[in-house]
């Protein structure tokens, strides 16, 4: 039973327990020998590690994405917590409990069912079509129970992604309540479908990590390949509202910058990227929040995704 999490290290504990290794980079030093920089992961959070001696040999030892024992030291470099390494060796699948190592939803099924509920207010009939063909087949849905919204940021845990339709279904009903010229099923269909194809864009795995498929096209391309097969099936979808659905999913990002290769040009296109915006950050913030409060600090560690420290009051 592992008994050290990320979340209780503090500087100066001695550490022997096991963890899974997230990243592991081999670096040259100024005397011109090598260093080994990782990352270890659990479920209470991720934290890295250097080793300086036998680094070639021991960076043989284990790859990314499997579960290590670590002895080392926990020390301090920059204001942040590492573990200095002395050993890494790699564990048996019998001598771990995954549930340690990865955050779970509470229950998916549960969002799975609230968003269903949410679903069938959609009353056009080809995206009523369309909803229904994704949620009849079965593998798509068990894929869709475990997957993850994100590798770190926003939803990053088996089950994030349903919970991320979920809340965002929620906010377009708010939405469309003020706004009634809002095409409300075309963005409720919009929100299930938008992220879709991070079933395959990323390995849904102890390791969340972006796939082959993943690093060179992208959830944005995949999940609109995904949509077209499914609309192909169904008789007299009309194009107009294809192109528009289709828009929808492919602007989701907001700008070329961040990964759309179109920005959004509809109403409803652009009410979905702030959706997902919006429910995204307020995720990830409150999990920085969280995570600074258990360490009793008043302030974040530097964020670098959004250029920032955030202030846990």
């Amino acid at each position: 039973m592992k008994k050290q999490f990320v979340s209780m290290l503090q500087e100066g504990d001695v550490v022997n327990d096991y963890f899974l290794a997230a990243r592991k980079d081999l670096r040259e030093q100024t005397n011109g020998g090598k260093f080994l920089g990782m990352v270890f992961k659990d479920r209470t959070g991720e934290i890295g590690g250097i080793l300086w001696n036998n680094a070639l040999a021991i960076s043989r030892l284990f790859e990314v994405g499997d579960v290590v024992n670590v002895r080392g030291t926990v020390t301090s470099y920059q204001d942040r917590l590492q573990i200095r390494v002395d050993q890494v060796l790699p564990l048996k699948e019998t001598e771990y409990g995954r549930e340690e190592l990865v955050v779970m939803a509470e229950n998916s099924a549960e969002s799975l069912s609230q968003l269903r509920d949410i679903l069938v207010m959609v009353k056009n009939e080809p995206l009523a079509a369309l909803i229904k063909s994704f949620l009849d087949d079965g593998a798509f849905v068990a894929r869709f129970l475990e997957a993850s919204a994100g590798k770190r940021w926003h939803h990053a845990y088996r089950g994030g992604l349903v919970r991320h339709c979920y809340e965002m279904a929620r906010i377009v009903l708010c939405i469309c309540e003020l706004f009634p010229n809002v095409d409300r099923d075309l963005l409720l269909t919009g929100v299930f479908l938008h992220d879709i194809g991070k079933l395959d864009e990323m390995s849904q795995d102890l390791l969340v990590d972006y796939t082959t498929a993943g690093k060179l096209i992208g959830h944005l391309e995949i999940g609109a390949e995904m949509v077209r097969k499914k609309i192909e099936a169904i008789p007299g979808f009309p194009e107009t509202l294809r192109l528009h659905l289709l828009h929808c999913i492919l602007s989701h990002h907001g700008e070329l910058v961040n990964g759309s290769p179109v920005v959004p040009k509809t109403l409803e296109a652009i009410l979905l990227y702030h959706c997902d915006n919006l429910d995204a950050q307020a995720d990830a913030i409150t999990r920085v929040i969280k995570e600074a409060r258990e360490k009793r600090q008043e302030w974040s560690e530097y964020q670098q995704l959004i250029d920032r420290q955030i202030w846990a009051k």
